[in-house]
């Protein structure tokens, strides 16, 4: 298989610093293909003078910064290669220089003013660009396509859109072009990912419609998200239900109970690669313990519906023809924080997923305990430490999504935290089934599974004196978030409770409950000021539209 990991930078931010960088400690750690993030895709390191001169004039400023982006993309790419790996670039698509762009827009727009891959001259431009990229760049082992979202933060002399503009047949006309270019004149690889946030990544019919129109080829890949729709956690109750309706799917099952395994893997007649996000910008973004390996390998526990026809995790998907590959993020995706110090949780990931990959007879135990003493944990303490792991994956589930569902799942994002403004419509519901006391209980069970983890974590004696400080430090970070999480839950759903029944407040509750909230907030900013490998807290303040989103907001709201 393919075994392949991407560092994914928050775009327009400094650059990632990360030990996944380095092809050597990739090499070392199983991978044999790296995948260049955006910003660093060849194809912003060709200068299109072979298509067009005039597009960008020698000495320009736009010239002069091509030749330097191109001259730091081979160079790492020969570093990468240097290693024996693999080396693949993710890129945008459709993007195309301004001043192409401008030149010829109408020949390459739609009325809109989109890029349109549909129209014979914008396929002339993209059949150039791949002669360019693969000439300019011969390291290069193929391309990694995504066309769900566009970033241009870092790519100032360009723009883009997504290829679907005149319907899912949009895809076909770019595949057909990017197998024909790379495939089969070059013996190169196109993996094209599906994620487009809910059509060809997320519904069979869709994928199966799309994918079925392109021939097999031994170097057209096809990657997919273990999820079925982002890398969220979640439940589904319903083992009828109709996957091809993603709107009676998102309206039954995903805003309220999460998010299945990805329906679409180890169907259909191409080779497929599987996507695993190791720091979950949902989930903490490793600024504590939030192991997932376990449940992606073997499935989490809330996937685990009797009867389900589907698969739900990957060792049930290792015998099938189709699977090819493994695709690991060990750092990044979603934007902004929290920002760690020490990449310990997203390297216990990864690392667990990768060894999979390579291995897939070998359990998750036999893996994790393998991370575990390389990383020069005592062997009697092994079991603590996979015990604290697991915990984590209930704690997060408790205390951030639900296992009773009816819950916003990204009330918690990145760095933020939101407050009732997006739970507002859940907890309608909540109300209305009589539970908010049960989903205030569930709350405080992920405390009380946070503090096990804590005691758990003192345990342990990691060889690395700084190692065994910061998961001391995490552990606690981890206890203190989730105190805040189910203090203010409590807060503001007891509060909308007596609010929208027009009854008083039960003061010693939402007393009690404040200063909790209270206590937990002066706690973590202490736990920050004083421990150096702290990670950057999350932020309770927020705008959305200039509107006051953020979580503070909302608990003060009851507070006065």
């Amino acid at each position: 298989m393919l075994i392949m990991d991407m560092v994914h930078n928050n775009p327009g931010e400094a650059p990632t610093q990360s030990k996944f960088l380095d092809p050597a400690f990739l090499k070392e750690n199983g991978y044999n293909s790296k995948v260049f993030f955006l910003f660093e895709a060849a194809q912003f390191g060709v200068d299109w003078k072979s298509f067009d001169p005039e597009i960008f004039p020698d000495s320009s400023k736009e010239a002069l910064w091509i030749k330097a982006k191109s001259e730091i993309i081979l160079r790492k790419y020969k570093e990468a290669k240097s290693e024996g790996l693999k080396v693949y670039c993710m890129l945008d698509m459709l993007v195309l220089p301004n001043a192409l762009v401008n030149k010829y827009k109408n020949e390459i727009c739609n009325k809109a003013g989109k890029i349109d891959i549909s129209r014979p001259f914008t396929q002339k431009c993209f059949r150039s660009l791949m002669n360019q990229m693969f000439d300019r760049f011969p390291q290069l082992d193929g391309l990694v396509i995504r066309t769900g979202e566009t970033y241009l933060q870092d790519a100032p002399f360009y723009q883009g859109n997504s290829p679907v503009q005149n319907g899912m047949h949009d895809h076909n006309i770019l595949i057909d072009i990017l197998r024909d270019e790379v495939c089969v004149k070059r013996h190169k690889d196109i993996i094209y990912r599906t994620w487009d946030m809910g059509q060809l990544h997320a519904l069979t019919k869709y994928y199966l419609a799309v994918t079925d129109s392109v021939a097999p080829h031994p170097n057209l890949y096809f990657s997919i998200k273990h999820t079925m729709v982002d890398f969220w956690r979640g439940a589904i109750t319903n083992p009828n239900l109709d996957y091809n309706s993603f709107n009676q799917y998102w309206l039954d099952e995903a805003g309220q109970l999460g998010v299945p395994f990805n329906p679409c893997i180890g169907i259909g007649q191409h080779k497929q690669i599987v996507e695993v996000q190791c720091q979950r910008e949902y989930e903490g973004k490793s600024a504590h313990p939030n192991y997932i390996a376990k449940g992606v390998i073997d499935g989490f526990e809330e996937l685990k519906t009797e009867g389900l026809p589907r698969p739900y995790c990957l060792n049930q998907v290792k015998n099938n023809p189709l699977l090819s590959g493994i695709w690991t993020w060990s750092r990044g995706g979603g934007w902004g924080g929290p920002y760690i110090k020490n990449e310990f949780w997203s390297e216990l990931n990864a690392y667990v997923v990768a060894h999979w990959a390579k291995d897939p007879s070998k359990t998750e135990k036999e893996i994790f305990a393998s991370f575990a003493s390389h990383k020069g944990l005592p062997k009697k303490e092994i079991e603590n430490f996979h015990k604290l792991c697991l915990l984590s994956e209930t704690a997060v589930m408790k205390g951030q999504y639900s296992t009773l569902g009816n819950t916003y799942v990204n009330w918690v994002r990145d760095d933020n935290i939101t407050g009732l403004i997006y739970q507002k419509s859940y907890l309608d519901k909540i109300i209305e089934s009589e539970k908010i006391e049960a989903y205030i209980i569930e709350k405080q069970e992920a405390v009380a599974i946070w503090k096990e983890i804590e005691r758990l974590a003192a345990t342990l004696h990691f060889k690395d004196k700084a190692l065994n400080h910061f998961v001391g430090v995490t552990c606690r970070y981890g206890r203190i978030k989730y105190e805040l999480l189910a203090s203010a839950w409590t807060i503001i759903s007891r509060g909308y409770e007596a609010e929208k029944k027009g009854v008083s407040f039960d003061r010693t509750k939402m007393n009690k409950a404040l200063a909790a909230y209270d206590i937990a907030w002066v706690e973590w900013q202490d736990l920050a000021k004083n421990n150096a490998d702290c990670p950057s807290l999350y932020k309770v303040t927020s705008t959305f539209f200039n509107v006051e989103v953020g979580l503070k907001s909302s608990v003060d709201t009851y507070r006065n």
